[in-house]
């Protein structure tokens, strides 16, 4: 039972709120939240923790907060999931940060998963398919499985400061590309919510799922973080292949139809057969495109990027031949400072002479 003055705070506060803002203020777990919830017994037995909002003795951080409450986001507990799909955890072992993400069986995201994941595979350093750790059937469910997978960063979220270091991420990319389709793997969703990196040497105090430029999701002052130049390489990688297909080995001039993806690519269609795997290159070339549209003095990539996103597909560069491109970059082209146009002046002396850490 609320005490007194929670239920007042309570009653106070109502009205500045609306919606599922409502139900997060009242201490409801949203959607797909309660299945979580009800999950976390069987999470702990495999040695995993959900956040404290997912706890059965939970009790929201801002019951007895002091005062107006004028954003919930500033309480940790307050913050959800951006998908139903997906739950944060910890695995107790070693304090690794991981992602849950519940997939159906029958489609064919786990196989895909698996043969990515192969020894065999894992041996090409061109592999940059996201690593599963493990994948757990849901108990008293044979149609679901959780694939578990280390926590990591959008790729583009943290700016980058020298050519080498964008340069590094599009060489990444593109050689996880020509890895796929060498297998015959179109991703079929390559595009920029679906680009990370690695960023525990990035950021060594690590960063928080549902707010990543923080260490613990409510305060961004204070965040500490490396530029990707001094810890080089960083390690990038392609996530959620959940409509990615993987041909027959033997097929040649493979086309397939359908409409894949967060972007919309101008061949996509349900009914004329097009060729996946130049989809994949148009995909990566628009956000190509989309980072440097932030960023001064990158035109090598913006020609790369035009090119990728070719609206006649066969004129498209492959993702070896995009990879040559990159490789007649020298050393002193690489170690050029780029900056964010947004960056003033004030803030470019800062970051270039004093170490700086702005996130801009």
């Amino acid at each position: 039972m609320q005490p007194q003055n929670a239920k007042e705070a309570l009653r106070l506060a109502l009205p500045n709120y609306s919606g599922r803002s409502v139900d997060i203020f009242l201490g409801n777990l949203l959607y797909n939240e309660p299945s979580w919830a009800a999950l976390r017994p069987f999470l702990a037995s495999r040695g995993y923790r959900l956040r404290p909002r997912y706890q059965p003795d939970w009790i929201p951080s801002w019951t007895n907060y002091p005062g107006p409450i004028d954003n919930l986001r500033v309480f940790e507990d307050a913050l959800t999931p951006p998908r139903s799909n997906l739950m944060d955890a910890v695995r107790e072992r070693d304090g690794l940060k991981v992602v849950l993400k519940c997939v159906d069986i029958p489609t064919e995201e786990i196989e895909l998963a698996q043969y990515l994941n192969s020894p065999q595979l894992l041996s090409d350093p061109r592999n940059r398919s996201v690593r599963i750790l493990e994948i757990i059937p849901l108990p008293d469910d044979k149609t679901r499985a959780l694939i578990v997978m280390p926590l990591l960063l959008p790729f583009s979220i943290l700016p980058f400061r020298r050519v080498g270091e964008f340069a590094e991420a599009v060489s990444q990319f593109l050689q996880g590309l020509e890895f796929m389709h060498e297998h015959k793997i179109a991703h079929r969703d390559a595009c920029f919510y679906n680009l990370m990196m690695d960023g525990s040497r990035i950021v060594p105090r690590g960063f928080h799922f549902l707010n990543p430029w923080t260490h613990d999701g409510v305060n961004r002052k204070g965040f500490e973080w490396r530029d990707r130049w001094s810890v080089r390489p960083v390690q990038y990688y392609f996530i959620d292949f959940g409509l990615s297909h993987r041909y027959p080995s033997s097929a040649q001039n493979i086309k397939d139809t359908g409409i894949f993806g967060q972007d919309d690519v101008p061949e996509h269609s349900l009914e004329t057969p097009y060729d996946p795997f130049k989809s994949d290159v148009y995909q990566l070339g628009n956000v190509i495109l989309k980072v440097l549209s932030d960023y001064e003095g990158m035109e090598l990539f913006v020609q790369l990027g035009r090119a990728m996103t070719n609206k006649k597909p066969d004129e498209r560069p492959s993702p070896s031949e995009a990879l040559k491109l990159l490789a007649s970059l020298d050393k002193g082209t690489l170690r050029r400072r780029i900056w964010r146009r947004s960056t003033s002046s004030r803030d470019r002396f800062m970051i270039k002479y004093c170490r700086a850490k702005y996130v801009v």
